[in-house]
């Protein structure tokens, strides 16, 4: 079993802005003027810190495309607010600046995001033989310190895996938030470097369950477990939305431009879901082992930048040798993933049982 729990400010995509805004959370940082003036030196400070954050990136990255998105999420960062609405510097909503009915002043019109709760994910996948297909089972737990109870949460998956069946006891099932943007495949050093849940023409989905109760829900400090997938496509990096509602309720009056135009931010998976990096159904059946090897290595290196994964463990550094290795050789060499180092920890070694089976 393996356990990914992140506090993210943002993640550096670094294949192509689709991939930055789909797979995974971009930068999630929502600038917006608090509605107490007293708060503008703290929000100030904050989307410097993410500024610098990203300069620090910048520095490490080769010259080209890599280069151009961190820029442009620079950009982003520093010229980004969210119109319409100010941000409670005490509960964290965002509140409507005004919000008017035939003139007059109504009440103000809150939203409070759903990503405050604080999820982890155990998971486990196993391969069966017999009928070439895998299951992935995870447990979900929210920490003492959330704010709300996780009521939904799911995988980015490829809308053209049909072979996927997802269950839990007591959940509902649910596929939503689809979208037609489609991962650009870029070679860097011989090697594939892209990660995301898209391959082809079909696009993603994120396939989720929901409680069906509000005695099923996970409350801070709880777990709950059996939430299984079972698919033909084999286990690879995507990203979990985990939400503490399903949507924004939108008052019955009319709406300036202003303030549609700031729900149409909030509304974004990325910022109004916790995201979290995890292992689900990714490749079909089928799929080129070069272009699985080069996602796996930038996955790896992903989580590794992140911590999550040891930078200075000898398993890692071997793994992602044997990864580039196979990445930059023609898919017919068929070369072995042998790793003779073993995996230490549940972390290290979910990774290496995940990895075999996706390049079997």
């Amino acid at each position: 079993m393996i356990c990914f729990a992140y506090s993210i400010v943002f993640w550096l995509a670094v294949a192509s802005r689709c991939f930055a805004q789909d797979v995974l959370p971009q930068v999630s940082f929502l600038p917006a003027q608090p509605c107490d003036s007293v708060a503008t030196n703290d929000q100030e400070a904050a989307e410097q810190t993410a500024a610098v954050e990203i300069e620090r990136l910048l520095a490490d990255l080769p010259r080209g495309r890599e280069q151009e998105i961190a820029l442009e999420l620079l950009e982003e960062v520093s010229l980004r607010r969210l119109p319409g609405f100010c941000r409670d510097p005490q509960t964290g909503d965002f509140v409507a600046d005004s919000v008017r009915v035939t003139g007059r002043e109504s009440r103000e019109f809150r939203v409070a995001l759903g990503n405050r709760s604080r999820l982890q994910i155990e998971l486990d996948v196993d391969a069966r033989v017999e009928s070439g297909a895998f299951d992935y089972v995870y447990r979900g737990s929210n920490g003492s310190d959330a704010g709300a109870p996780i009521t939904t949460w799911g995988l980015m998956t490829l809308t053209a895996d049909r072979t996927k069946s997802m269950t839990h006891p007591v959940w509902q099932v649910g596929h939503t938030a689809r979208s037609a943007r489609v991962v650009e495949v870029i070679a860097r050093e011989g090697t594939q470097a892209v990660i995301g849940p898209m391959l082809g023409t079909g696009g993603s989905e994120l396939s989720r369950w929901s409680a069906a109760s509000d005695r099923f829900e996970i409350q801070a400090g709880s777990s709950l477990s059996l939430f299984a997938v079972r698919s033909a496509f084999g286990p690879g990096w995507t990203t979990a939305y985990v939400g503490s509602d399903d949507t924004i309720e939108i008052p019955e009056q009319p709406l300036p431009d202003s303030v549609k135009a700031g729900l149409e931010v909030l509304s974004r998976p990325e910022h109004f879901y916790t995201t979290v990096h995890t292992i689900g159904p990714k490749y079909p059946p089928g799929t080129d082992r070069t272009w699985i090897a080069g996602d796996w290595h930038l996955g790896v290196q992903i989580m590794t930048a992140a911590g999550q994964l040891s930078a200075g463990s000898p398993y890692i550094a071997e793994l992602l040798g044997v990864l580039a290795l196979i990445g930059g050789t023609a898919p017919e060499a068929q070369v072995p993933l042998k790793v003779g180092t073993p995996p230490k920890g549940a972390a290290e070694t979910v990774v290496d049982k995940a990895v075999r089976m996706a390049l079997r």
